[in-house]
């Protein structure tokens, strides 16, 4: 039998829910998620880490909207995220989002190798985190700066 996390068998309350520990794993794998099962609407928890990663796919147009709500319960401050992912005809903007970074490897890419790269992802769009926040790739390019490599949107 397969060992569930988020029941009160397994000894975790339902007052307290299990933060990831990977919140940009957490963000990107719900999106895809929701995609695959061509849902337009979820709810997400939200970190300080995970909020510019959505404020950026929300430029980038992977999501049309979203609406940040924080509450408190038993004195936990709780920050969710409805977002609306748009589809077109039954079909999501993006296919998937690949997530590069994890914690225990960061991939960092200079200005040069993101001028090779960009001519390589054609409509794909790079996620990178930088001095100057967390932008798209074309900003990057724009602004003549690399980064810490998040995500790549396909």
């Amino acid at each position: 039998k397969a060992v569930d996390f988020g029941s009160k068998g397994a000894g975790s309350s339902p007052a307290f829910p299990i933060l990831p520990y990977n919140s940009l794993a957490y963000l990107v794998n719900h999106i895809n998620i929701a995609t695959t099962r061509k849902k337009p609407k979820i709810k997400v928890l939200v970190t300080r880490k995970t909020l510019p990663l959505l404020k950026t796919l929300h430029k980038v147009g992977c999501i049309s909207r979203y609406v940040y709500v924080s509450k408190y319960k038993n004195y936990l401050r709780l920050n969710y995220a409805f977002l609306t992912i748009p589809f077109f005809k039954q079909r999501p903007f993006f296919k998937s989002i690949r997530l590069v970074s994890t914690p225990s490897k960061n991939y960092n890419i200079s200005l040069k190798a993101l001028k090779v790269i960009s001519h390589s992802l054609r409509s794909s769009i790079a996620i990178l985190s930088t001095s100057y926040g967390v932008i798209d790739h074309t900003e990057a390019l724009r602004l003549k700066t690399g980064g810490l490599l998040i995500c790549i949107l396909h």
